[in-house]
């Protein structure tokens, strides 16, 4: 005996057909997909890993410290008793830099002495410190410049004992400075810097300097 199917079960058996096709077809995919992707996946999670891998170069190790000695020479302007007058001092500069995570970059602490001293029945000392921060660059591969600007203080001492003058004072300053260094290797330089250095406060004998520093600097 045939069966026969009614004009109304017709959608229902090509829906249905539909379906089971769309199921056999993903199924068949799937296999297809886990039979050739463990070479795939494998590959995947090598380049995976390599993208993500820590770079061979740490950026610190481009990062330089500079160490340096200056010979100076100075004309400070001071204020005694109302009389602004012109002191001439020579000195010696120890430095000590690093890199701010560029070759053109960088920052400097400054210890300054100037010593004693004398003249006529005057006696004076000087001492500063700085904190400086330069940008530099080269002209060539053996020479180059440096500018910059920064922040100090300077204690000034003078005695006059004929003259009873006794002066005694610390002052903020502000530093401007620029210079030419000669590379004579990667670690080592030679250079000259004219500096300017202005006092901050009004309440010091100390007003401004003028100097000029012979510098040897070196890296590592």
């Amino acid at each position: 005996m045939k069966t026969q199917i009614y004009p109304k079960k017709m959608p229902i058996l090509a829906m249905t057909s539909l379906i089971l096709a769309f199921f056999a077809s993903t199924l068949a995919q799937a296999a297809v997909m886990e039979e050739v992707s463990y070479d795939d996946l494998v590959n995947q999670l090598s380049q995976k890993r390599q993208s993500i891998a820590t770079p061979d170069t740490d950026p610190f190790d481009s990062i330089k410290i500079h160490a340096g000695f200056g010979l100076i020479g100075s004309a400070n302007k001071v204020n005694v008793e109302g009389d602004n007058a012109t002191k001439w001092q020579s000195g010696f500069q120890i430095s000590l830099g690093v890199d701010l995570f560029s070759p053109h970059w960088g920052a400097e602490g400054d210890v300054r002495n100037f010593g004693q001293a004398r003249s006529g029945t005057e006696t004076r000392s000087l001492r500063e410190y700085d904190l400086k921060f330069f940008h530099r660059n080269h002209f060539s591969q053996t020479a180059g410049y440096r500018v910059g600007a920064g922040v100090g203080t300077r204690y000034l001492k003078i005695d006059d004992e004929v003259n009873g003058v006794f002066i005694q004072d610390n002052t903020p300053t502000a530093v401007l400075f620029g210079g030419i260094d000669a590379y004579a290797s990667k670690g080592l330089s030679f250079g000259i810097e004219a500096g300017w250095r202005n006092s901050m406060i009004n309440a010091t004998a100390d007003r401004n300097a003028m100097d000029l520093t012979l510098r040897l600097d070196t890296y590592f």
